[in-house]
């Protein structure tokens, strides 16, 4: 009788522990698994947060892109020509600081400025004229590319070195007498230098480059060759008389 007596005791005290014991680990699993849950939970919206931001960029930049070279093109040609022709004369003027041209400023801002309104001034130019011609000449084959060049060389490009000179000589405050003196001096020789360089430029403008992105092209073409024609612009003494 003793004997069994204690061992239903020891059993009535065995089982509960056993059984606190079990609920314990469950429970430490059941944390477990929960906090596997929030950290998986965690991540996921995570990346579905970062994915719609770069989704919402993606989609901003798409508008943005549309926008500047869409329903806002004329205004993106005529910015750009300006800016563009503004870094050619940076590029001029520091070439001319180093070379130790007298009177020459490193960053000369007025002059930045007549650049930047004599290159603006070429923007609806090279605009209406390029879709104009893409509308006349839709198809980019040979022979509308060569008829494109040649009305490029022979009007535009005389057009676009009337309005330079000009619209600068005339923000420099020189007259009509000066600007013409000026023109007459300069204008046969840059003209000259353009049919060697021009021609194969819009070459490859006007047969593989889509219509909205022409003028850009011409613009960044011209960052380089401005170069020269702020050079020969500011420094015609140099110049060679034809």
């Amino acid at each position: 009788m003793l004997t069994r007596s204690l061992q239903r005791f020891a059993n009535s005290v065995a089982i509960p522990t056993l059984l606190k014991k079990r609920n314990d680990k469950l429970c430490l699993l059941y944390r477990h698994q929960l906090l596997k849950t929030t950290i998986i939970k965690r991540e996921l919206n995570q990346k579905s947060s970062n994915n719609s931001n770069n989704g919402s960029n993606a989609n901003y930049l798409h508008i943005f892109w549309k926008n500047v070279f869409g329903k806002y093109l004329l205004l993106t040609n005529i910015a750009g020509s300006g800016i563009l022709m503004v870094v050619g004369d940076v590029m001029a003027q520091e070439i001319e600081f180093r070379k130790g041209v007298p009177k020459s400023k490193r960053y000369d801002l007025e002059r930045m400025g007549r650049m930047f309104i004599a290159g603006a001034l070429m923007g609806p130019l090279h605009h209406y004229v390029y879709n104009w011609m893409e509308k006349v000449m839709p198809v980019p084959n040979l022979r509308n590319t060569i008829r494109k060049i040649l009305i490029d060389q022979i009007f535009m490009s005389p057009a676009c070195l009337l309005i330079f000179f000009y619209s600068a000589c005339l923000l420099e405050g020189k007259t009509i007498t000066d600007t013409n003196a000026e023109l007459k001096e300069k204008f046969l020789f840059i003209y000259l230098i353009d049919w060697l360089l021009w021609p194969g430029a819009q070459y490859i403008n006007f047969r593989y480059v889509d219509i909205k992105y022409r003028v850009t092209y011409v613009n960044v073409c011209t960052a380089v060759y401005d170069v020269f024609i702020s050079y020969i612009k500011h420094l015609y003494e140099d110049i060679p008389t034809l």
